[in-house]
């Protein structure tokens, strides 16, 4: 019975500073892919030795603490075999490894270290490994467009049209695109990105095939706005397929910039939008903040899709904003996974990494503390001046209190711009409370309210 507990103890303690020391090998793992992902990039190919040399040096370096952890723990795990083989002077090779009750004692040893909960607190909801998959997935970019076009031309071969037709739900970030995207989804004829399709957004069948969620459990969004949320629910995943596709080159470090898409990238977004649609008959739908940092161009290639851009009194909406601001820099330093997610899908709005948005002739920094209402009422005069630049009959501007008062209206006024005919599901009005407590600069204010009377009139 002694040397039964003996091995129990043994094979506990391998195992269990095996899973304290876990992250050695997500980080072999991580290192292993990206790895891969720069030997199929397109670059120069000096760049991509320098790339693989810089990768593989941190490969190597993480194979190395991988099996110094392995023959640590092995180490450990023999000091208890010796003491009983020292104690009860047994030699090692009478020792019985395979009878039943040794593998019976093993097989318990090496499975009570991960009933021990060491999972860290998080407020993602994400698992270690989840949160490894997505790492492993959405940082490399090659990898994923090369899964992308590998699935487009499977796509292309069942004959499905790209339409030009696709809706775009826009703005400022609180000024209710959620809200809306989540109604207009309702009418069957939408198909847009939700959450199942995490974390390989660019391969979105592929993934269907392996990942098929049973749970329809909703929960409130992070936002805690009220807004609940499933795997089902669509959301704005689509960014990501833009940053792979200008590998971040328009985010800077305190910015994100207006830039234009080439023909090629055009291109592929219809070819992406009909791997979600699957189907002729459908209308691509997506909410997309950024989207108006590349709209002009998408428009010199598109005269039909439909831009929904609200807005929002600037008061209430920068309060709002200020408010998320201070909610997801506390959420993010207690989960820093909640900072990765949202980098990945070029959410800058708030938070640890919230970047301005800077378009042709606006001014690059903003001179007041971001935990200013101030500060955020310099964002909405720079988001919506540009949207007054903007004038296209496809182009509609809603207004964020007449949708709330009667979303009924908004919603056919966007149906009847998509041709679609279709009975409207049932839709109630919502009456916004928000009030903006803090104190604001009169004339930055003022320069709002103008901006904001323009806009009514349009």
């Amino acid at each position: 019975m002694v040397y039964y507990t003996v091995l129990l103890i043994a094979f506990f303690l391998i195992i269990f500073i095996i899973r304290i020391n876990r992250f050695v090998f997500y980080a072999l793992a991580e290192y292993s892919v990206a790895l891969v992902d720069k030997l199929i990039s397109d670059i120069d190919e000096e760049a991509k030795i320098k790339l693989v040399q810089k990768n593989t040096s941190k490969l190597v370096v993480s194979l190395m603490k991988m099996l110094l952890v392995i023959i640590f723990a092995i180490a450990c795990g023999s000091i208890p075999v010796i003491i009983y083989c020292l104690i009860s002077r047994t030699y090692f090779n009478d020792l019985v490894f395979f009878s039943f009750y040794s593998i019976l004692a093993m097989s318990l040893g090496a499975t009570v270290p991960f009933i021990i909960p060491f999972a860290r607190k998080n407020n993602s909801g994400y698992s270690e490994l989840s949160q490894l998959l997505h790492r492993m997935a959405l940082n490399n970019y090659n990898i994923a467009y090369k899964l992308f076009k590998r699935e487009s031309k499977k796509i292309k071969r069942k004959n499905l049209k790209n339409r030009h037709d696709f809706v775009i739900i826009s703005g400022l970030a609180r000024a209710g695109t959620t809200s809306l995207m989540t109604d207009l989804s309702r009418i069957s004829d939408f198909v847009s990105l939700n959450y199942a399709n995490m974390p390989f957004l660019l391969c979105p069948n592929f993934w269907a095939k392996i990942y098929k969620p049973k749970t329809r459990e909703l929960k409130e969004r992070s936002h805690k706005d009220g807004i609940m949320i499933g795997v089902n629910s669509n959301e704005a995943l689509e960014e990501y397929f833009f940053k792979v596709k200008a590998n971040d080159s328009y985010i800077k470090d305190f910015h994100l910039s207006e830039y234009k898409i080439t023909r090629e990238d055009y291109n592929d977004y219809l070819d992406y939008q009909s791997i979600i649609k699957l189907d002729n008959s459908k209308i691509y739908l997506a909410k997309n903040n950024n989207f108006i940092l590349r709209y002009k161009s998408v428009r010199e290639f598109n005269d039909d899709f439909l831009l929904v851009i609200l807005y929002r009194d600037p008061l209430t909406h920068a309060a709002s904003l200020m408010e998320k601001h201070s909610d997801y820099k506390k959420l993010q330093k207690e989960d820093p996974f909640v900072l990765e997610y949202m980098n990945w899908l070029g959410h800058h709005e708030f938070g640890e990494q919230q970047k301005l948005f800077v378009f042709q002739n606006s001014e690059e920094n903003i001179h007041y503390d971001k935990e200013s209402l101030d500060y955020w009422l310099k964002i909405w005069i720079n988001y919506y001046r540009y949207v007054l630049t903007i004038s296209h009959p496809n182009t509609i501007l809603i207004n964020y209190d007449s949708y709330c008062k009667n979303p009924e209206e908004t919603i056919e006024k966007i149906i009847k711009k998509t041709g679609i005919t279709t009975e409207l599901p049932d839709y109630i009005p919502f009456i916004n409370k928000r009030k903006a407590d803090d104190e604001f600069s009169k004339d930055v204010y003022e320069e709002a309210v103008e901006i904001y009377r323009q806009l009514r009139s349009k």
